[in-house]
């Protein structure tokens, strides 16, 4: 019995996990059953545009999804598809090694230079990729986002 309880613990915990597209890679399927997910597509207003009447296209689409814990994750893709940033806010942190991909290194890396106790803030800021998490039990919150891959006129300060 406990080894079926385990299995299912294990499996539960795995379809989770791939739930989201790491950062700097294709979006992920939202397909998993434990997520609501919620996409919206928004466009940069253009400084030179003339045309008023012209329909842009969207620069970016923002994928959202609220896991069972409450935790709140987005994923920003530009236009070809490739997850530009990532954010996270809620209860429960969501599984940053695969929200990040190849960047949680980094923060791993970093995290780890830093003193212990009484910190709950991380702030790694490198010319490949800008990691912000804070919180503590029950409030958490992050963003992530790779600044070269960012899409010509996007603010960091409007991702949420």
């Amino acid at each position: 019995m406990r080894r079926a309880f385990t299995l299912m613990l294990f499996l539960s915990m795995l379809q989770g996990a791939l739930a989201w597209a790491a950062l700097g890679s294709s979006p992920s399927n939202f397909s998993n059953a434990n997520t609501q997910t919620r996409l919206a597509a928004r466009s940069l207003a253009a400084s030179t545009t003339t045309n008023s009447t012209s329909a842009e296209a969207p620069v970016y689409t923002v994928s959202q999804s609220t896991l069972d814990s409450g935790t709140i994750v987005r994923e920003y893709m530009d236009a070809s598809g490739m997850v530009f940033a990532v954010s996270w806010k809620g209860p429960t942190l969501p599984d940053l090694r695969t929200l990040l991909g190849d960047k949680f290194t980094v923060m791993t890396s970093n995290a780890a230079k830093r003193p212990k106790a009484g910190h709950s803030q991380l702030a790694v800021e490198q010319s490949d990729v800008v990691i912000i998490s804070n919180g503590h039990m029950r409030a958490f919150a992050g963003q992530a986002w790779i600044p070269s891959a960012l899409p010509a006129g996007f603010d960091t300060s409007t991702i949420e």
